[in-house]
């Protein structure tokens, strides 16, 4: 037998308005994602560059500041830091390079994650739980990481874009639902 959920106002933001204000905010700018896939996913791959830039240089100056001779990390934490700083460089000159490597990344990612929540939902159908939502994710994962792969190197072009866009408007449409919910229970007590 389910328990069904029950909210309480205390629960829920108590400023309902702003938390719509954000959710409207956070769907629009997700609509407008997708209609620029491709910009939002070079500028993502920019500023991705850009931040492993700074992080390899941050690791070459605690390699350089720290004297610890005997610490058995050192030439690990220098090639790590000169490989962030070589590959922050090669994506802030060539993003769409980078967006090919990274979207790539994704496909792999999705596939494993797929492949996992179909053999989750396997070991949950032979105790006797709710598997079907795992199973039709799972095979949406790997579809949708077949798919990729199948279509890149085009894909490169718009699939970080478009991830990030759907994010933002399923973000959106959580915080408008919650914001829903938090004016009709103020409403009522």
């Amino acid at each position: 037998m389910e328990k069904k959920l029950q909210l309480s106002v205390e629960e829920l933001p108590k400023n309902w308005k702003w938390l719509l204000f954000l959710g409207i905010l956070d769907l629009v700018f997700g609509i407008l994602g997708v209609a620029v896939a491709e910009f939002l996913t070079i500028s993502t791959t920019i500023l991705f560059g850009i931040l492993m830039f700074i992080a390899g240089l941050v690791q070459l100056y605690h390699y350089l500041k720290e004297k610890e001779e005997k610490w058995s990390g050192r030439l690990a934490h220098i090639i790590f830091a000169l490989l962030y700083v070589a590959g922050g460089v090669i994506v802030f000159i060539d993003p769409v390079t980078g967006a090919s490597a990274l979207t790539i990344a994704l496909a792999v990612i999705f596939i494993l994650i797929g492949s996992m929540r179909v053999g989750l939902s396997m070991f949950l159908a032979t105790h006797h739980w709710r598997w079907l939502q795992h199973a039709i994710g799972g095979i949406l994962a790997i579809f949708l990481g077949v798919y990729i792969i199948i279509e890149w190197p085009i894909s490169a072009l718009w699939v970080i874009g478009l991830l990030i866009s759907t994010e933002m408007i399923l973000n959106g449409w959580q915080m408008i639902v919650v914001a829903l919910k938090a004016k009709k229970l103020a409403n009522n007590s």
